[in-house]
């Protein structure tokens, strides 16, 4: 996220988590894990046996390991997926036998672990290659053993042994004698010391600028330190990371929202939570929040996005279509520790019979943390509580349903905004219409990460570029890239029987101070219907469109009149209706497999385009009859 200016209010006050740290007056740091092997007398037995049953399959056959060629793969070809397949697969593994050794006690569960240790230690970097800057520094393509890059790759390497070595580390003391000294000297080498050497690190804040890997790293920094270092390191460590972290908090807006969405929550503002909790842990006490008022909106920001029990409101680069894979027990656990029963119905919602809800994709710490969250465990799915509208003036994002507390019926949101957030999409203005919970005008979301997406060539990817977004074009023109292309006068606000919202968008493109463009959104309950006007003063009109990106199969009926056919069973229509003088209908296949697990093999796009002379464009959009 962005850091805003100093008179908005914020999660926290600047220096507030410090002073929590401080206050509890640590003389030694604890194990985030109990060491007490009676402890996992509790550990849940439907996770064990899922774990149990996936690591069956891969008992005894080649771990999963990186190749040279696939790391070279992305300075030479942009390909990261390549390299981080096997690194995921390695990580997976290795998360499900911990797991089951700290679990069972089992002796097959930790000889597994330790070979997975072992390689892991092996492995010539733990950095990920899209994110190494040995490329650029040394003109390699190859990673250095000398200057390692800590990244988010890094941090999760030294986070999983770190819980290792806290879950399991008596016994593989005993059995292998020496693996930990070869474990601990890794992470120095790899972390400790690149971490408190350098004060370049963009994820620390310094500059000001703060995202997602500020509490991703610092958090497995923590970790790592706790159970791994020396402690007078340990301690260096762990208050260098609190500082970081304090940053991040500090600069988080006091409406609890995310400019980098909804999916980054869980390795953003998810990770500061799940770093506090090891804090209160290795500190031996529970931090003071006191000083920490916003936590409960931030807790409140993944339920205001969700459309339905499977459809999100997917702003920068979130898939529209989530998955149940999330650490659902850490925001429970965090619901109930602040009293928010809303926040606290709606993770268990997440809970489905027969599944444990949690993946080893998460991390090693996530799922022991899981094995051992009775109160979880108990927790009792209901259905997710909607609310009727949301307005998060910080990042300029409105919605608004039909029904309070459902997901039937229609539902829009506006967004305002600039062109210089976190995962930046172009896409000021951008609405999404969503009827009976799934996404009828849509925002694509992003394709499969590789060397143009955080690079300057970022917007060559058509997705990411405002014409591929549910906005507008003046005179022809595209929005451009950084924060001063920007909406303002973003203001509205929800009555009852209509919630709407207005934002004036010009400046998103660039437009001439006596140019205006204005957006607004309505969403009348009685009526059932949403309307999009816009409007618009320009010099020079030509080229004007407005665009929206749909999915479904559009039929046109005439008149400005449209059918979108629904892809989704038990899903009504919608019909669109505009007063434009003519309208084109376009066709984008997709053939990206993160696309099109949202949104299958197609999208369209509708492009309405005035008379010359207009000065507006409404459309409506209701369910068909």
């Amino acid at each position: 996220m962005t850091v805003r200016d100093e008179t908005v209010p914020t999660v926290a006050e600047p220096g507030a988590l410090v002073r929590a740290w401080a206050a509890l007056d640590v003389d030694r740091l604890r194990s985030p894990l109990a060491s007490d092997r009676s402890t996992w007398a509790s550990a849940d037995p439907a996770l064990i046996d899922a774990l149990t049953s996936a690591a069956l399959a891969e008992l005894g056959t080649p771990w999963p390991q990186p190749l040279f060629s696939q790391y070279a793969a992305y300075p030479l070809r942009g390909d990261r997926v390549t390299y981080e397949t096997p690194v995921f697969a390695h990580s997976d593994r290795l998360t499900r036998a911990v797991a089951l050794a700290a679990a069972t006690g089992e002796e097959r569960w930790l000889s597994e672990a330790a070979d997975g240790l072992w390689l892991l230690c092996e492995q010539s970097t733990w950095c990920w290659p899209a994110h190494d800057d040995a490329f650029t520094r040394f003109g390699t393509v190859t990673p250095s053993r000398s200057s390692p890059y800590l990244d988010l790759g890094a941090g999760e390497s030294v986070a999983t042994i770190g819980w290792a070595v806290a879950a399991i580390g008596v016994e593989l003391d005993e059995r292998f004698p020496g693996l930990t000294d070869r474990i601990r000297d890794e992470a120095e080498i790899r972390v400790f010391r690149p971490f408190l050497d350098r004060d370049d690190w963009h994820w620390l804040g310094l500059d000001g600028r703060l995202h997602n890997w500020n509490p991703w790293i610092l958090g497995n920094v923590i970790v790592a330190a706790a159970t791994l270092a020396e402690p007078d390191e340990a301690r260096r460590v762990v208050d260098r990371a609190v500082a970081g972290i304090d940053r991040y908090l500090a600069a988080m807006p006091a409406d609890g929202a995310i400019d980098e969405g909804y999916e980054y929550w869980w390795n953003g503002a998810a990770r500061v939570l799940e770093a506090l909790d090891v804090l209160d842990r290795i500190g031996g006490a529970p931090l003071d929040l006191g000083s920490m008022p916003g936590l409960a909106a931030l807790l409140r920001f993944p339920q205001r996005m969700q459309l339905s029990a499977e459809w999100y409101v997917n702003v920068a680069d979130a898939q529209a279509r989530a998955d149940d894979e999330r650490p659902w027990h850490v925001l429970h656990r965090w619901a109930r520790r602040l009293g928010l029963t809303d926040v606290a119905s709606y993770a268990a919602a997440h809970r489905r019979p027969g599944t444990t809800v949690v993946s080893t994709g998460m991390g090693t710490g996530r799922i022991l943390t899981a094995l051992l969250d009775e109160d979880w465990r108990a927790a009792t799915p209901a259905e997710p509580p909607l609310p009727a509208s949301v307005e998060l003036p910080s990042v300029q994002l409105a919605l608004a349903r039909e029904t309070s507390g459902s997901d039937r019926g229609l539902a829009v949101t506006l967004k305002g905004g600039h062109n210089g957030e976190n995962h930046n999409h172009n896409d000021v203005g951008s609405v999404i219409v969503a009827l009976d919970g799934v996404p009828a005008v849509i925002d694509v979301g992003r394709p499969t990460y590789d060397a143009r997406t955080f690079g300057p060539d970022r917007y060559d990817i058509w997705s990411m570029r405002s014409e591929w977004h549910s906005t507008a074009s003046p005179g022809g023109r595209m929005q451009g890239v950084g924060a001063e292309f920007a909406a303002r006068a973003f203001r509205g606000g929800d009555d009852g029987d209509v919630a709407a919202w207005q934002v004036e968008i010009g400046g998103a493109y660039g437009l001439d101070a006596d140019e205006t463009w204005q957006r607004g959104v309505s969403l009348d309950r009685s009526a059932r219907r949403v309307t999009v006007d816009d409007s618009w003063a320009l010099d020079d009109p030509a080229g004007t469109t407005v665009t929206y990106l749909v999915w479904g199969e559009l039929s046109d009926d005439g008149d400005g009149r449209l059918v979108l056919r629904r892809p989704v069973e038990g899903v009504r229509d919608l019909v669109l209706h505009h007063d434009a003088a003519r309208h084109t209908i376009e066709v984008r296949r997709l053939d990206d497999p993160v696309m099109m697990r949202s949104w299958g093999s197609e999208v369209a796009r509708l492009v309405l385009r005035p008379a010359p002379d207009a000065s507006g464009i409404r459309l409506t959009a209701e369910a068909a009859r």
